[in-house]
C-alpha cells in the first residue's frame, strides 16, 4: 500500500501549506522562529526590568541591611545564588547552541531528534538537583541559637503568582505532549512521529507529515516529572532548614524567597522553551492544506486540512512569545550570580578584620 509521507525528498508529491500561513507577517514570524532573535528581544526587556524603580528600590533595601542582621547570612546563601545563575546560563547556552547546530550544522533527516524538546527541561532539572544537594550538604548547618518558628513547607517562601505560573506552564506542556501523542500515529510498528490527515472523498492514503508524537513526547514527560520532583524537594529543603540566629531571621527569609523565586523561574522558563518548540512543530505539521501528485505529464491536486490546523497555527504564532518570556525569566535568574548587598558584607568583613589587626 502506498503511504504518503511529508518529507524533503522530491517524489512528485507536493504537500501544500494551508492558506492561513500566507500572511504579511510571515517574514516577521520566520525571524522570531530563530532562538537568538528571541534572546536579543528578551535581553532588552530584562535590562528594562532591572533598571526599573521597583527593582532598584529592592536592591537598595538589601544594601541597607545592618551587619548584625546579615552577618554570615550572605556567605551561607551565596553559593546557592551562584548555582541558580549558572544553571540559567546553562539553559540559555545549551538551548541556543542546540538549535543553531541542529539547524545549520547537522543533517537530521529521518532522525527522531527528541532531545530538541527535552534539553531545556533536562538542563533545568539537573541544575536544580545540584542546588538541592548544595542546600542539603552545605546550606543546612545547625542553628547557632535555636529559633522557634512555625512549620515550613515547600510553599512557605514561594510566591503565589510564581507557583501558579509554574503550575500553568508545566500543565500546559504536559497536556500538549499527551494530546499530541494521542493524535500521532506510526507506520508498521515504527515510532509515533506522524500525523494522519485524511484526504476527503478520495481513495488515496492519508497524508502523514512528521509530528510531535510520543517518540518526542515521552522523553519530555520523563524530564518534566523529574523537574517537578527535584524542584519540590529543593523548595522544601530551602524552607525547612533552621535559621542561624533570631536576629538573622528576616534577612534569611528574604534570601530563601530569592532562592525559591529562582527555582520557580527555572521551572517556568524551561517548560516554556519546550512548549514553544512543541507548538512550532505541531503548527508545521498542521499547516498542511493539500497534496499535489505529479506524473505522466499531469498534475492532480487534493485538498486535505487537519481539523485542528487553525488552532495549531495560532500556537505556532504564540511560540515566539513563550520563548521570549522564558529567556526574560532566565536572564533575571542570572542576576543572582551577584545579588545586591553581597559586596556590602564583604566590605564589613574587611573592616572588621582591619579593626582586629589594629587592636593587635
Amino acid at each position: 500500500m502506498l503511504t504518503t509521507i511529508a518529507s524533503p525528498i522530491d517524489t512528485g508529491q507536493r504537500i501544500e501549506p494551508g492558506p492561513w500561513l500566507f500572511d504579511p507577517w510571515q517574514l516577521f514570524g520566520a525571524l522570531l522562529s530563530m532562538p537568538w532573535v528571541s534572546l536579543i528581544v528578551a535581553a532588552i526587556i530584562a535590562i528594562a526590568v532591572t533598571v526599573s524603580p521597583r527593582w532598584r528600590a529592592r536592591s537598595e533595601s538589601r544594601a541597607r541591611l545592618t551587619p548584625a542582621s546579615s552577618g554570615g547570612v550572605f556567605a551561607r546563601y551565596a553559593p546557592e545564588h551562584r548555582v541558580l545563575g549558572l544553571v540559567a546560563i546553562s539553559v540559555i547556552v545549551l538551548f541556543v547552541a542546540e538549535n543553531l547546530i541542529t539547524r545549520y550544522a547537522l543533517n537530521l533527516y529521518d532522525v527522531v531528534s527528541w532531545w530538541r524538546y527535552a534539553t531545556p527541561v533536562f538542563t533545568a532539572g539537573a541544575g536544580v538537583a545540584v542546588l538541592l544537594s548544595l542546600i542539603v550538604t552545605r546550606g543546612s548547618r545547625p542553628a547557632e541559637r535555636p529559633v522557634v518558628s512555625p512549620r515550613r513547607t515547600w510553599l512557605s517562601f514561594s510566591s503565589r503568582i510564581g507557583s501558579a505560573g509554574a503550575a500553568v506552564a508545566l500543565l500546559a506542556l504536559t497536556a500538549t505532549t499527551v494530546l499530541a501523542g494521542l493524535a500521532s500515529s506510526n507506520i508498521d510498528g515504527g515510532p509515533y512521529v506522524f500525523l494522519e490527515i485524511d484526504v476527503p472523498n478520495e481513495t488515496i492514503d492519508p497524508i502523514r507529515p512528521w509530528f510531535y508524537g510520543w517518540a518526542y513526547g515521552v522523553p519530555v514527560l520523563i524530564c518534566t516529572a523529574a523537574l517537578v520532583a527535584v524542584s519540590v524537594a529543593a523548595l522544601h529543603a530551602n524552607a525547612a532548614r533552621p535559621f542561624l540566629r533570631p536576629e538573622t531571621v528576616l534577612t534569611e527569609q528574604r534570601e530563601r524567597r530569592d532562592i525559591a523565586t529562582g527555582v520557580t523561574r527555572l521551572a517556568i522558563s524551561s517548560a516554556l522553551l519546550a512548549l514553544a518548540g512543541a507548538w512550532r512543530f505541531i503548527a508545521e505539521a498542521g499547516s498542511v492544506g493539500g497534496l499535489t501528485i505529479e506524473g505522466d505529464g499531469r498534475s492532480d491536486s487534493y485538498d486535505a486540512v487537519w481539523r485542528y490546523g487553525e488552532i495549531a497555527a495560532v500556537g505556532g504564532w504564540l511560540a515566539p512569545g513563550l520563548e521570549i518570556a522564558a529567556f526574560v525569566l532566565l536572564l533575571l535568574v542570572t542576576a543572582q550570580l551577584c545579588p545586591p548587598g553581597y559586596d556590602v558584607e564583604r566590605t564589613d568583613d574587611a573592616e572588621t578584620s582591619a579593626d582586629r589587626e589594629t587592636v593587635r
